[in-house]
């Protein structure tokens, strides 16, 4: 959809990501989110009464209506409506989108926008179950209870559930895997691209770049100031060789889905050898992130300053099985809505569920439109300071961590950003963003 009016995005902020189980497992997904909402009124100076809606992502429910919960807790008036939306790995993305809308068709002028997540939080049924390393995991869980329960009397494990896409579908890493193989992409590729993803984020972290976007978090270890698991790579970006000897997810991956062929005219099938290992994959993590989404009058008249304008957007779907490539339906369709080239974009950021995922959809983008996308990765016009893999993926914080990230882009002299992410059960979103 290409937008009627512009819409301002202003004041992008979030958490550092930590990684489950770590430095922000203490925290549910909602706190995470009301300590965004915090630092942005704060920073902003924006009078509470200006508000006219609260919109939260998150792809898994820390609170009933987290929206409502954080309007309450941050003391914003009782007549402001908020909203919690649940779109999976696009949640985030989701909730920017809604907010656009609310503004374009006249329901308000300014909303707080906030996407969060703590999969730590996530039950086991037992509650804090992961923040315990003798019950981190089902099969630890389980050694430790009497296995006596009656049938069909199950313990589940909610995050493994979500991630696996309920009834339709592959886990998400059996998606990445397919794509890799039914694209003919290499370990090599795979790993490249997610070295990449490390280096870049862990020299954008030194040399300070993320430091307008991140708020420090207190931590039962202190205080988290960057990404975690960035500060926990070191090793692996000065050591690159790493990458070669992570532990595979799969040893012999035999994959075939028939509506491959329906729509992409390719029979699916095992192509070459495994790829996706644990260094190729974004982390498990807990994090929050927000920004103030309005008109470009109204930031002027607040005084408030926008970094960046929302063009326009399209949600698109695919089948859970072909997850990663609804980021290319995404992008196709809403360049086709802004009537660009994605060759003449300046930057793109595209969400790293798994390596295979990012390059899976670039590479059916480059055969439907001839887009030289590893040229361009080259160049550092694809993810230039590190994408999910190694930032971390807070499921319903990620679409506006793409957003934080086109902002640096743009800060750093992009004119444009194309912003694009997929979510399991096929679902996938796409943002145009524009220099103000």
């Amino acid at each position: 959809m290409k937008l009627n009016v512009p819409i301002a995005i202003v004041a992008p902020r979030r958490t550092p990501f930590a990684q489950i189980g770590k430095a922000l497992g203490s925290y549910a997904g909602h706190e995470l989110g009301m300590i965004v909402a915090k630092d942005i009124l704060k920073r902003t100076k924006l009078p509470l009464d200006q508000i006219d809606g609260v919109v939260v992502g998150e792809a898994f429910s820390s609170a009933p209506n987290a929206a409502r919960v954080i309007s309450n807790l941050i003391g914003l008036p009782e007549r402001i409506p908020a909203i919690t939306l649940a779109n999976n790995c696009v949640s985030g993305m989701e909730a920017v989108v809604e907010a656009a809308r609310r503004i374009a068709i006249g329901e308000g002028e300014l909303f707080l926008v906030l996407g969060e997540e703590s999969q730590t939080s996530m039950p086991m049924v037992i509650k804090n179950a992961r923040l315990d390393k003798k019950t981190a995991t089902l099969d630890k869980l389980k050694a430790l209870l009497p296995d006596n329960l009656p049938e069909g009397v199950e313990l589940r494990d909610t995050l493994e559930d979500g991630l696996g896409d309920g009834e339709t579908g592959y886990g998400m890493s059996v998606t990445a895997e397919l794509l890799s193989q039914n694209y003919g992409l290499s370990r090599a590729i795979n790993d490249k691209v997610a070295f990449e993803s490390f280096k870049r984020a862990y020299d954008a972290t030194n040399a300070g770049l993320y430091d307008d976007y991140l708020i420090p978090v207190k931590s039962d270890d202190g205080e988290l100031k960057a990404d975690e698991a960035v500060l926990l790579r070191k090793g692996l970006v000065e050591n690159p060789s790493r990458m070669g000897r992570a532990m595979l997810l799969f040893d012999n991956p035999e994959m075939k889905f028939d509506s491959f062929k329906e729509k992409y005219s390719k029979d699916l099938q095992k192509t070459g050898e495994p790829t996706v290992s644990i260094f190729n994959a974004s982390p498990r993590s807990d994090g929050a992130a927000g920004v103030i989404v309005t008109t470009p009058e109204k930031a002027k008249a607040l005084g408030l300053e926008v970094v960046a304008i929302l063009k326009g957007w399209r949600m698109e779907g695919v089948h859970p099985n072909l997850m990663g490539l609804g980021q290319a339906e995404a992008t196709i369709g809403l360049l086709k809505d802004v009537q660009k080239q994605v060759q003449d974009i300046d930057t793109i950021e595209i969400h790293e569920a798994f390596a295979a995922t990012a390059i899976g959809a670039l590479e059916e983008i480059k055969k439907r439109t001839g887009f030289e996308w590893e040229a361009a990765f080259d160049k550092k016009k694809i993810n230039p300071n590190g994408g999910s893999i190694a930032v971390g993926h807070p499921f319903g914080a990620t679409g506006l961590r793409l957003v934080a990230n086109g902002a640096m882009d743009i800060k750093a002299g992009a004119k444009d950003v194309l912003l694009t992410a997929c979510a399991h059960g096929g679902v996938a979103g796409a943002l145009y963003l524009e220099k103000p």
